[in-house]
């Protein structure tokens, strides 16, 4: 994957976004994200990296499925109840409503690891210039890159005001109460944001002084071409996405992915 283009690199993850939300078995999703962790373990991203830039992800997803089970199924006659939880009446466990909150689960992670791959092994100033290749104004591009070299910046700023407060005896620890749990974050926010403005200013300026945008064309000391590689990992991907979307429409004579409600019957 580092090797790639950015380009082929996008136009995978399009590929995929569209699979993810096309398919409707739970069983074929959680194989997808199987491929994908095995595609990042490949692709030299270690377990614990993968750990910690998932697991609050995963914390918010496990909360949401729960909420989703119990506060938005729709009642119905013909609505089939799994169990009941804990055995309490008022506690039924739906099948839509757990299938939608599985399917919600698995797609927002595949998603998420999928963006990990692509951050992790591309270069922004790369995307950049593959960017320009396709003859997208270089002002849009530069303004995205821009963006995205900020978010590091914005990380470092809001560290070093915490560990600021905290040298003055205005740390996490220090705030007991809701009121001076407020003012913490209030000025701490506040002070992230002054600073990162002053930043924006100044690369503005330092922008106008090189006379930025005089030109409509610029020339590009590195240039990021479309090789053999790119081509054949494109032709794998819209053909393996064809070959779903047959087998999707059952076009293709192959066996359907068995649901988890005829596996759950099959043991009970």
């Amino acid at each position: 994957m580092h090797e790639l283009n950015p380009i082929s690199k996008m136009i995978f993850l399009i590929l995929l976004t569209i699979s993810t939300f096309l398919i409707r078995s739970l069983i074929f999703l959680s194989l997808i994200l199987f491929v994908e962790l095995v595609i990042a373990l490949l692709s030299s991203i270690s377990i614990k990296v993968l750990f910690r830039k998932l697991r609050f992800v995963v914390f918010l997803l496990v909360f949401s499925v729960v909420l989703n089970i119990f506060f938005n199924a729709i009642p119905a006659q013909n609505e089939v109840i799994l169990f009941y939880l804990f055995g309490i009446p008022f506690l039924p466990i739906r099948r839509l409503a757990l299938y939608y909150a599985i399917k919600a689960f698995l797609i927002v992670l595949t998603l998420y690891t999928s963006t990990i791959i692509y951050t992790y092994t591309t270069s922004m100033k790369d995307f950049v210039y593959s960017l320009m290749r396709l003859r997208i104004p270089y002002k849009y591009c530069y303004a995205f890159m821009v963006g995205i070299r900020f978010i590091p910046s914005i990380q470092q700023e809001a560290r070093t005001i915490a560990l600021a407060q905290k040298a003055r005896g205005f740390g996490l620890e220090k705030a007991n109460s809701v009121r001076k749990a407020y003012n913490l974050i209030f000025e701490r926010l506040i002070s992230t944001l002054v600073s990162i403005l002053r930043k924006g200013n100044t690369t503005s300026i330092s922008m106008e002084n090189r006379c930025f945008g005089l030109y409509k064309t610029r020339t590009n000391l590195i240039k990021i071409k479309f090789r053999k590689k790119d081509l054949f990992f494109l032709i794998c991907c819209i053909t393996l996405f064809m070959l779903l979307i047959l087998y999707i429409l059952q076009v293709l004579p192959l066996p359907q992915f068995p649901s988890l409600y005829s596996i759950y019957l099959s043991f009970f």
